[in-house]
């Protein structure tokens, strides 16, 4: 639903659709480094992520982005409507312009990218603060160190895996949690062909890692649209009885 509705304004602004460039196939090369869609298109996947962790009840106590990320951080602690993220994202670099919107107060904790510092009140309801973010290179070092002084020992990567490994695990401070960095709970693969079985696996696998480090998960949110029924399994090995589904 989020990535539809980002669809929806990308298309009021260009006239074109963002899933149909993200959706492409991999061996094109149209757009691929024209920040004007790989802007937009970042900034809807993070915000379609973070719905998803949502959807399992999963809300963060800290957030903190870079690029077009710290846009979707921002919309993640309410400082501005996700029309309005989207918007930004989709006019980058200093030519770029966009209508002026309504920020407010982020309701969270809110790491900059930018800075490494928290965002305040004055910073976070002007408008031209945002438009900065999306081309601001990130200091993720100062931004780790920032994280571990709000105690985080959990750390949920929204996006896919970097080629490097985790952005959390190479940056975060070596003299934190005695040396040892936080959990970090990867949210997708880095893309390596069609396969979306993946990509559904590894979130399951980052939601049991989240109920295994103590969160509150809400289950049902994984089977949303599906009808579930509890059944009987005998719970002793040998009692020679058969629970396959007949053709």
């Amino acid at each position: 639903a989020v990535m539809d509705r980002c669809n929806e304004v990308f298309r009021q602004i260009r006239g074109a659709s963002l899933l149909e460039f993200m959706f492409m196939p991999a061996e094109s090369d149209n757009a691929v480094a024209d920040p004007a869609w790989t802007q937009p298109a970042i900034y809807a996947l993070h915000c379609a992520l973070t719905a998803l962790w949502s959807s399992v009840g999963i809300q963060p106590n800290v957030v903190v982005g870079r690029g077009p990320g710290e846009l979707a951080a921002a919309w993640a602690a309410g400082v501005f409507s996700l029309e309005d993220g989207l918007r930004i994202a989709a006019s980058p670099g200093p030519e770029g312009s966009v209508e002026k919107f309504t920020a407010a107060p982020p309701s969270i904790d809110m790491i900059s990218g930018a800075t490494g510092r928290f965002v305040d009140t004055e910073d976070a309801v002007e408008d031209e603060y945002w438009r900065r973010r999306a081309n601001e290179p990130a200091t993720l070092n100062r931004c780790f160190e920032t994280l571990v002084e709000t105690g985080v020992d959990v750390v949920i990567e929204i996006g896919p895996d970097a080629a490097t490994g985790s952005d959390s695990t190479v940056a975060w401070p070596e003299s934190a949690n005695g040396g040892e960095g936080p959990v970090v709970l990867s949210s997708m693969p880095r893309p390596s062909g069609d396969d979306a079985g993946a990509c559904r696996d590894r979130f399951i696998e980052a939601v049991a890692g989240a109920y295994e480090m103590g969160l509150t998960v809400s289950f049902d949110g994984l089977f949303s649209g599906e009808t579930r029924r509890r059944i009987s399994l005998p719970g002793y090995p040998f009692q020679r009885r058969r629970h396959w589904i007949e053709t």
